[in-house]
C-alpha cells in the first residue's frame, strides 16, 4: 500500500510539473540571430533599412526556431508601422504577441502589446488597442527600456484624447515626457510636451497650455526644427483665439514669414474682429489646397461672410460649395468606416479561431487540475479512513488490557486465599496426628478440613476458568498488538502522506500564473485578481474561504484578502506593496484581524499562537 500512494504521488507531480512547463514559456532565450539583432540596432534611426534586412534574410521557421520567427515578427511589423505602411491586421504582430506573453521577457512582451495597441488603433478597435496599451504599461515599468515606455504612454494619450478622457490623457503625457527625459531623446520630449498642451487645452487650462506650448518652442529652436516652431506658433495663436483674444492672436501669425502664416486662423481672425475684406482674401487663401475638411472650414466661414450686403452676390456658391465639401466628407467618413468593419469582421474572425485553440488547451489543463485535486481528496479519505481505524483498535487493546489486567487481580486473590487455606489444613492435619482427641473434637476438626477442601475445589475451579480467560484475553491481545502494531505503521505512512498532500497544495498554488507573478513582482491587485486568488485558496486548499467564512460570517472583504494572502505564504513587505500601505500598517491589520477571529473562538488564541500559523493550519 506504502509503494503504491508513493508511486501516486510521483505521478502527481510528474504531472503538475508537466503542466507548469506547458504553461511557462519556453523556458532559456536562445541568442537572436545577427541578422535580427542588426535589425533591432538600426530600427529606430533607419526603418527603412530594417525592413530591407529583415525582408533579405530567410524567415525563421515557425515549428523548429519559435523564437526567432517571434522576433522576426514582431521587428517586420515594427519596421513597417515606423514606416507608416498600411497594414491590415494584427495577425504577424499577434505570433510574437502570443509567444512573449507567457514567458519573463517583460521588453519583448511590453513591444509587442504596443504594436498590437497601435496597429487595432488605426483598424478603430479602440477597445481592444486600450486592453493591449495598458499590458504594455504594466510590463513596461519593469524594465528600463524608456524609448519603448515613451511610446506606449503616448499611445495611450492618443487614445485617451480620442475618448475625451483628458485628465487620463494628461497623466499619460507626463510619464510620457518623464521616459523621454530619462531617454534625454529631445524630440520625444517635444512631442509629449505638445500633447500635454493639447490636454490643457481641453481641460480649458489654456494659461498652463500657452505655457507648454512655448516650452515646446524653445525645444524646436534649440533642435532647429522651423517647420515645426511655427506649427507650434500657430497652435498658440488658436489658443488665443479659443481664450478670446483675437488680437494677440493675430498679433502671433502676423509674426510669422508669409509662406509660414496659417490663412484659414488669419481669415477667420479677421472675420471675428469684423475686418471682412481681409477675411474675405485669406479664407480664399486657404481655399488653395487639397485637403477637403480645410475647405470646408474655409466654406463655412465665406458663407457667414456672404451674409453681408457686400459680399452677398456670393452666397449661393458659398453655399453649394460647403454642401459639396460637407457631403464629401460625410461620404469619406462612411468608407472610412465600411472598410474598418470589414477588417474588423476579418479580424474578430482570425480573433475567434485563435480563442477556440486557447479555449481547447484551457480545457485540458483544467481537467488535469481536476484529475490532481481528485487524487488529493481521495489520498486525504483513504488517510482519515486508516487514522479512523487505528483510533477504534488501541481503544479495543485499552479496554482488553483493563479487563485482563482485573482477571490477573483476581487470580493472584484466589491464589493467596488457596494458598491461605492449605496451609491452615496443614496444621489441622498436625494438630489431629500429634494430641489425642475424643470423638467430637476429632469429628469438628474433620468438619473443617471438608470444609477446607470444599473451599479449595470452588477456588479451584475459579482459578481454573480465569486462567481460561487470561489464556483467551492474552491470544487476543497478541493479535491485536501485532495489528496495532500496524496501524501505527500506517499512522506514520498517513502523517507523512498529508506532508507531501500539504508540499502538494503548496506546488500546485505556487505554479498558478498570478501568484508567480505577484512572486515576481507585487502589484495592486484589481477586483478580478482577488476572485482569481481566492478560486486557487478554494479550490486547492479544500474550500479554504467557505470555511473560513462559516466560521467568522463576521470578516470583511479586505480581512478575508488578508487571510488570503496570508495562506498563499505572501511576507508583510509584499502584503505591504500589494495594499500599498506601509508595513507597519500590515502589522495592524494582522494584530486586528487575530482580535477579530479570537473573538469568534470558544477558547481564545493563545498569545503564543501567531496569526499565519493559525491560518496555515486552518
Amino acid at each position: 500500500m506504502r509503494k503504491i500512494t508513493h508511486d501516486i504521488l510521483y505521478i502527481l507531480i510528474a504531472c503538475t510539473s508537466l503542466l507548469n512547463i506547458q504553461c511557462s514559456g519556453n523556458g532559456k532565450e536562445k541568442t537572436p540571430l545577427p541578422e535580427l539583432v542588426h535589425a533591432e540596432s538600426v530600427m529606430f534611426d533607419h526603418p527603412d533599412s530594417a525592413l530591407h534586412i529583415l525582408e533579405d534574410m530567410p524567415m525563421p521557421s515557425a515549428r523548429r526556431d519559435k523564437e526567432n520567427h517571434a522576433l522576426w515578427c514582431l521587428l517586420v511589423t515594427q519596421a513597417q508601422y515606423k514606416r507608416m505602411m498600411k497594414i491590415p491586421s494584427d495577425s504577424l504582430v499577434r505570433i510574437a504577441y502570443d509567444y512573449y506573453k507567457p514567458t519573463d521577457n517583460a521588453r519583448r512582451k511590453a513591444m509587442s502589446a504596443l504594436y498590437m495597441g497601435d496597429i487595432n488603433y488605426e483598424l478603430r478597435n479602440i477597445e481592444e488597442a486600450m486592453q493591449y496599451y495598458l499590458e504594455g504599461k504594466t510590463e513596461v515599468e519593469k524594465t528600463d527600456d524608456y524609448k519603448t515606455g515613451y511610446l506606449v504612454m503616448v499611445s495611450l494619450c492618443r487614445l485617451y484624447l480620442y475618448r475625451d478622457f483628458a485628465d487620463y490623457a494628461l497623466e499619460a503625457c507626463r510619464k510620457a515626457y518623464d521616459y523621454a527625459v530619462k531617454d534625454s531623446n529631445k524630440r520625444y520630449q517635444l512631442a509629449s510636451l505638445k500633447f500635454m498642451a493639447r490636454c490643457y487645452c481641453i481641460s480649458d487650462s489654456l494659461s498652463k497650455a500657452i505655457d507648454t506650448y512655448h516650452k515646446c518652442s524653445e525645444l524646436t529652436l534649440e533642435l532647429e526644427l522651423e517647420n515645426y516652431y511655427y506649427d507650434i506658433q500657430s497652435e498658440i495663436a488658436l489658443v488665443y483665439k479659443n481664450k478670446g483674444d483675437i488680437e494677440k492672436s493675430l498679433e502671433i501669425i502676423k509674426s510669422f514669414p508669409i509662406k509660414y502664416q496659417p490663412a484659414l486662423l488669419t481669415g477667420k481672425n479677421y472675420y471675428l474682429l469684423g475686418q471682412q475684406d481681409s477675411a474675405y482674401i485669406y479664407l480664399n487663401e486657404a481655399l488653395k489646397t487639397y485637403n477637403i475638411y480645410t475647405k470646408a472650414s474655409a466654406y463655412e466661414y465665406l458663407y457667414k461672410l456672404a451674409d453681408t450686403p457686400q459680399y452677398r452676390k456670393y452666397l449661393k456658391t458659398y453655399c453649394d460649395s460647403l454642401l459639396f465639401y460637407n457631403d464629401s466628407i460625410i461620404a469619406i467618413d462612411k468608407g472610412k468606416e465600411i472598410i474598418a468593419y470589414k477588417e474588423k469582421y476579418d479580424h474578430q474572425k482570425l480573433i475567434t479561431e485563435q480563442q477556440h485553440l486557447k479555449l481547447e488547451k484551457a480545457d485540458a489543463q483544467r481537467l488535469l487540475f481536476i484529475i490532481t485535486i481528485c487524487l488529493i481528496v481521495v489520498i486525504a479519505v483513504v488517510a482519515y479512513l486508516y487514522q479512523k481505524r487505528l483510533v477504534r483498535k488501541e481503544t479495543t487493546i485499552r479496554k482488553q488490557s483493563e479487563q485482563l489486567q482485573d482477571y490477573m487481580l483476581q487470580l493472584h486473590e484466589y491464589e493467596t486465599q488457596l494458598m491461605q487455606n492449605n496451609r491452615y489444613m496443614e496444621e489441622l492435619k498436625e494438630q489431629l496426628s500429634g494430641q489425642e482427641m475424643n470423638s467430637e473434637e476429632l469429628h469438628e476438626y474433620r468438619e473443617q478440613i471438608d470444609s477446607l477442601q470444599v473451599e479449595n475445589g470452588r477456588l479451584s475451579e475459579k482459578i481454573n476458568s480465569l486462567q481460561h480467560h487470561i489464556n483467551d484475553y492474552s491470544s487476543k491481545l497478541d493479535k491485536a498488538r501485532r495489528e496495532a502494531d500496524k496501524f501505527r505503521n500506517l499512522s506514520e505512512e498517513n502523517l507523512y502522506l498529508k506532508q507531501r498532500e500539504r508540499v502538494l497544495a503548496d506546488y500546485v498554488a505556487d505554479n498558478d500564473r498570478l501568484v508567480k507573478e505577484l512572486r515576481e513582482k507585487c502589484r495592486v491587485l484589481e477586483n478580478k485578481e482577488w476572485e482569481a486568488l481566492e478560486d486557487v485558496c478554494e479550490s486547492v486548499y479544500g474550500n479554504f474561504i467557505t470555511r473560513l467564512q462559516s466560521f467568522c460570517p463576521t470578516l470583511t472583504k479586505q480581512e478575508l484578502h488578508l487571510c488570503v494572502l496570508i495562506r498563499l505564504r505572501f511576507g508583510n513587505a509584499q502584503l505591504a506593496t500589494i495594499f500599498a500601505v506601509s508595513p507597519a500598517s500590515i502589522s495592524q491589520k494582522k494584530f486586528r484581524l487575530k482580535k477579530h477571529i479570537s473573538e469568534s473562538l470558544k477558547n481564545r488564541l493563545p498569545e503564543e499562537m501567531t496569526l499565519d500559523r493559525w491560518i496555515t493550519e486552518f
